[in-house]
């Protein structure tokens, strides 16, 4: 009795076909099939029938019609379409088989044609039956097998029924029972599979060898082995089917019944199993069909009735399983069917239900396992797989079991919608599982930045440091979102794995976040900085700065210091390059990038004066201390701007803590911003330094912003301002002969200080200098001494200054009288002259030639300056006497140059406005005469 201990499935359709031909209804009939489309049936008779898709029949007689003669095996070899027939008497005792090749196209053309027949000598003397037959594709070997345990080998030109050659290989004590043959495509390594009652053997037919190799000392029924398409010998025995190779046995496949008749569809195995009469109920005429009750079930015994199986060896299943009446005579694969002759001439149609109908029925009975493995089998797509592992998901969610339902989920990953899962297990009682999960969802590249997030945050929630340590450092592609798993480290609390991330993937900006503001790890922020590239420093100093200043003032100082100096080196170099057309030098400063302008950092130091004042030092004492370097880009206004803030944090009274700038240490800041207003190489915008200097009170500074600018007036009031008396007699000392008019403001502010007054020297100085330059009308000085009631200056200060501008005034009162009264007789004498020349007459007494002095003839010619000459030397002279002709081109000339002068007003006022004494100035142009040449015009 059987034992099925597989799970059993109506994965099948089973139909009978009615209305068959009569080839079917033929008592004692043999079925035979083997690809090539076609179906051969052979009766008792010696017909063979040959069956298409249609169903329509050929017959032909294929044995003797000699009694007891009848088709006892058939063969069909699709590779050639040639039916090998075997023809025996069944009703004498001693026979000789007989073996035919029928071509199978020929048949259906002309119906009738002359077979092959195999030649062949029998192994004994003794005739037996012929039990199995086997041929190569190409028909050059035939492997006969004897009821008397001999197996016999027929190679040549066998189709041509020429050169065939017969040899035994076996002989075993009991009968062959199956034989199968594997060749080669090319047809040169030829095996052959044999089995008897007792033994699974194998041969190598392309030689000579003749022994065979036992695969097992086992054997198996007529009918119960065949060859799979992976070239395999599959046994069926009673208790489970094994697998052959040529190297020994393979693995075997339970199933506990005793076997009649084995073939093969598709994946599945085909068996034909006697059964016994508890077991006929079951769907014979259909899968709907009810199962027959007891009385009905002695209708059929072990004799007469046989249960036909499908085997799934692949899933491990029982596809059909039913009883074919009257036992099962053949089995048909064809046209994607199986077609199965019963022993009462019904033929029942099998056909394989299709994947979603199986599905579904494993669905009905939650065998999800079973249904991904048939699925996979089935070469069904990964998505719809997937489909299936949900299924069997949801079922194991809705019991409760949430670790197995994950283990199944995760297996949907990349096609099912991850956040239909994580939904599912967001309690923090699951949140094991939801790690699982987006951790393999991590492992398969399909996360999100909001997986990444969520897998974190269950490591952080879980406190699983290991767990997480081992995510971030392990994996090999990473693929997550880095920002977002350094961000929710970060919230976390877990910075050394943010930082691991952050350092391994140069997010800088985040790892100086994390040493900076969580870790407060200045000193190791600063030297990972040093290590970047100049470009990316000067981003990260201008952000982190400041927090670093107010922790280590002198490193970070000295890092901005390096940075801004290499960044100005790189440009000045660049520049260079590309003024004399050379090739720049390999930079690590980016100099393309925007320069990390002193102006733009400053703001750093806003809370560290002192510091800023340091770097300011160290940049000019590096970059600009001894000038004459050629600026660029922003370097000038970089340049000035450092001078000037730097004299602002002096004048604030700020001190650097590294005294770059001075000669000493010990210098006030007072001090080092006048070092810094009178340095050479000082850049500094004048009117803010003043502004500076003013607001501050710092005297000594506007002093020497006006000494550089050379404004000495300007100096000379600042010392009058603030009483600096000291100071204002150097100043006239060492500037007062180049502009003598600082002794005039001199002058007024001795008179407008009566406190001061009684330094005589400084009075006395400032008279005789303006006295020897004329700077003042002797007027104008006693009016500045003593037009105030607060002078101070008494007439013995100046008695000497007054008694020597007197005698002055009177030497050249005494001068101007005599030169009048010179004029005056001059002036009579020239006007005796022309009265005379006007009303007296003129004797002329010369007698010599004034040009040749010989005396005088006629014609001669006589001036009224009494010069007389002959009027042969004085040739085309003119009117003119020659020799006093000089003279009065002289007097010509100074009355044109008066008549020119008259009309220069423009000249007349500038004069007038430089000149001390105005009046001396009007006075003068009056003795030129300037009305003499003006020209009325009546109107």
């Amino acid at each position: 009795m059987a034992s099925f201990q597989l799970r059993q499935f109506h994965f099948f359709k089973r139909e009978s076909l009615e209305d068959l031909p009569e080839a079917f209804k033929q008592n004692e009939l043999l079925l035979a099939s083997n690809g090539g489309e076609l179906i051969f049936l052979a009766d008792a008779a010696g017909y063979v029938h040959i069956v298409n898709r249609s169903f329509v029949v050929r017959s032909f007689i294929a044995a003797s019609d000699a009694p007891g003669v009848r088709i006892t095996q058939m063969l069909h070899i699709h590779q050639t379409r040639t039916l090998l027939t075997v023809e025996e008497n069944v009703s004498a005792a001693a026979g000789r088989p007989v073996i035919k090749l029928w071509p199978v196209d020929r048949l259906l053309r002309q119906g009738d044609v002359q077979p092959v027949t195999v030649k062949y000598q029998q192994p004994t003397s003794t005739p037996y039956p012929l039990t199995a037959v086997a041929a190569t594709p190409s028909i050059s070997q035939i492997a006969l097998g004897f009821a008397g345990g001999h197996i016999v080998l027929v190679r040549g030109n066998i189709l041509k029924s020429r050169s065939t050659k017969q040899r035994t290989l076996h002989q075993a004590p009991e009968p062959v029972t199956n034989l199968h043959y594997v060749a080669d495509a090319a047809g040169t390594s030829v095996t052959l599979f044999a089995t008897t009652t007792a033994q699974t053997m194998v041969f190598d037919t392309s030689g000579n060898k003749s022994s065979p190799a036992i695969l097992e000392e086992r054997g198996c029924g007529i009918g119960c082995s065949l060859m799979n398409e992976e070239n395999e010998l599959i046994v069926a025995r009673d208790e489970a089917i094994y697998t052959y190779t040529v190297d020994g046995r393979g693995p075997c496949f339970a199933f506990d019944a005793p076997k009649v008749l084995l073939r093969q569809f598709k994946h599945y195995l085909l068996l034909a199993t006697a059964a016994p009469s508890s077991m006929a109920p079951n769907l014979a005429n259909g899968d709907d069909s009810p199962p027959l009750d007891a009385a009905d079930s002695r209708v059929y015994s072990y004799n007469d009735a046989t249960t036909f199986t499908v085997l799934d060896t692949k899933n491990k299943l029982v596809a059909y399983t039913g009883v074919v009446p009257g036992g099962v005579r053949g089995v048909a694969t064809e046209w994607g069917s199986v077609f199965v002759l019963g022993g009462h001439g019904t033929l029942d149609y099998f056909s394989e239900k299709d994947l979603l109908e199986r599905l579904d029925i494993l669905y009905r009975q939650n065998l999800y396992p079973l249904a991904v493995k048939m699925a996979q089998n089935g070469n069904y797509d990964l998505a719809s797989v997937a489909g299936i592992y949900k299924r069997y998901g949801d079922w194991l969610y809705s019991k409760d079991d949430f670790d197995s339902a994950m283990s199944q989920y995760m297996l949907t990953i990349g096609f099912i919608e991850p956040s239909y899962i994580i939904r599912k297990y967001l309690d923090a009682q699951r949140l094991g599982n939801l790690t699982s999960y987006l951790q393999e969802l991590h492992t398969a590249g399909m996360a999100t930045s909001d997986h990444t997030t969520l897998l974190l945050n269950c490591y952080t929630k879980l406190r699983d440091e290991e767990r997480l340590d081992q995510f971030i450092h392990t994996q090999e592609d990473y693929q997550f979102d880095v920002d977002t798993a350094i961000h929710v480290c970060r919230q976390a609390g877990f910075y050394d794995q943010a930082l691991y991330l952050a350092d391994k993937f140069a997010k800088t900006a985040m790892y100086l976040k994390l040493k900076v503001e969580d870790q407060d790890d200045i000193k190791a922020a600063l030297e990972y900085m040093r290590k970047l590239g100049d470009t990316d420093i000067s981003a990260y100093l201008a952000e982190f700065g400041r927090r670093c200043l107010s922790s280590l003032p002198r490193e970070t100082t000295e890092l901005l210091v390096d940075v801004c100096i290499k960044g100005m080196d790189a440009r000045s170099a660049a520049a260079q390059a590309s003024a004399s057309d050379e090739e720049p030098p390999v930079q690590r400063f980016d100099v393309t990038a925007p320069l990390l302008s002193m102006r733009r950092i400053q703001h750093l130091f806003a809370d560290q004066p002192d510091w800023l004042a340091a770097f300011l030092e160290r940049i000019i004492t590096r970059r600009w201390q001894q000038g004459g370097r050629e600026l660029i880009d922003e370097e000038d206004g970089d340049m000035k701007s450092a001078w000037n803030t730097l004299l602002e944090l002096y004048l604030c009274g700020v001190e650097s803590p590294l005294h770059e700038l001075g000669p000493s240490t010990k210098q006030t800041a007072k001090e080092r911003a006048l070092d810094l207003l009178r340095s050479p190489h000082a850049n500094i915008d004048w009117e803010r330094a003043y502004i500076l200097c003013a607001s501050n009170g710092f005297t000594e500074g506007i002093a020497a912003l006006y000494e550089q600018r050379g404004d000495i007036a300007a100096l000379l009031d600042l010392y009058i301002e603030h009483d600096n008396l000291s100071s204002m007699r150097g100043l006239l000392d060492q500037h007062g002969g180049d502009q003598p008019d600082l002794y005039i403001k001199a002058l007024h502010y001795l008179a407008r200080n009566p406190q001061l007054a009684d330094n005589e020297e400084l009075l006395a100085d400032c008279l005789a200098t303006i006295e020897k330059h004329n700077l003042m009308s002797p007027l104008r000085v006693l009016q500045a001494l003593g037009g105030s009631e607060q002078s101070g200056v008494t007439l013995g200060m100046v008695r000497g200054y007054i008694m020597r501008q007197i005698n002055a005034t009177t030497r050249r009162i005494d001068d101007n009288t005599r030169a009048i009264d010179s004029y005056t007789a001059e002036y009579k004498a020239h006007s005796n002259k022309m009265d005379a020349l006007k009303s007296k007459p003129i004797v002329f007494q010369s007698t010599k030639c004034t040009t040749c002095m010989a005396p005088l003839d006629l014609p001669s010619v006589h001036f009224l300056c009494k010069h007389s000459y002959h009027q042969r030397c004085l040739g085309d002279v003119g009117d003119s006497c020659p020799r006093c002709q000089a003279d009065h081109q002289k007097l010509e000339d100074q009355r044109r140059a008066q008549e020119i002068s008259a009309k220069q007003h423009d000249a007349f006022f500038d004069k007038l406005r430089q000149a001390d004494d105005g009046f001396d100035v009007v006075a003068s142009w009056f003795a030129k005469s300037p009305f003499a040449f003006t020209k009325f015009v009546d109107q």
